[in-house]
């Protein structure tokens, strides 16, 4: 479960989530820590893992903006590599499935929570235009599901791809409002979502039903 990622802005920087974050500038063969506990530090939770990263994310579009979610329903964000971190406040206090900056533009953010360990099957999705200030549902008219992932389209600043514990959505006006991807899906959780920009192909990761592939060449054409 634990989280790394590679830097958009250069392949040899890697990152990697315990309670703190962890850079590394060689690939992995030295790590520094850029962060203290971004967790609370809660006290033992029996067999749930608690006060550790569960999502890391660097915007694609400013190096150093970096946003960091955990399982304690934390996430931090800092705009300078690390040396600052602010925290995010005023959403639900939930583990923080995924945080993903947007590749179209620098301030936004879209956050998405997970409350099936404490028996809440809510649909919790948000966005923010200023760094995570401030934040609105962008839930519309999706089910009350466990949400796992959103990613935004590389192509198409309008679409949003969104998995959760039923399957996968896809939005066409950033969040206003939400339709199944379902087809021939099973009806499986979708814990991740990739997109290869040069296939304009969505990779679709599901729990125990294998990789899906989906051309989605259409819905990125879609004004």
């Amino acid at each position: 479960m634990t989280p790394y990622i590679i830097s958009p802005h250069n392949p040899s920087i890697l990152y990697y989530g315990s309670q703190t974050l962890f850079k590394s500038m060689n690939k992995g063969s030295d790590w520094t820590a850029i962060s203290g506990d971004l967790t609370t530090n809660p006290e033992d939770q029996g067999d749930v893992p608690w006060g550790t990263i569960t999502t890391i994310d660097e915007s694609p579009l400013r190096a150093g903006l970096i946003y960091v979610g955990t399982d304690d329903g934390q996430i931090q964000v800092t705009e300078d590599g690390g040396d600052n971190w602010r925290e995010i406040t005023g959403l639900p206090t939930k583990w923080v499935s995924r945080v993903t900056a947007s590749q179209h533009r620098v301030g936004t953010v879209y956050v998405t929570l997970n409350g099936f360990r404490e028996d809440d099957f809510g649909c919790y999705v948000y966005k923010s235009t200023d760094f995570g200030r401030t934040f609105r549902s962008i839930k519309a008219n999706l089910p009350d599901e466990t949400v796992n992932v959103i990613r935004d389209d590389p192509k198409n600043p309008n679409v949003l791809y969104l998995g959760t514990d039923m399957g996968i959505y896809v939005s066409l006006d950033n969040g206003g409002s939400w339709q199944s991807l379902g087809n021939n899906l099973p009806t499986i959780p979708v814990h991740d979502l990739v997109i290869q920009p040069r296939e304009n192909e969505l990779v679709i990761g599901t729990h125990g039903r294998s990789v899906w592939i989906m051309d989605i060449g259409a819905i990125q054409d879609r004004d």
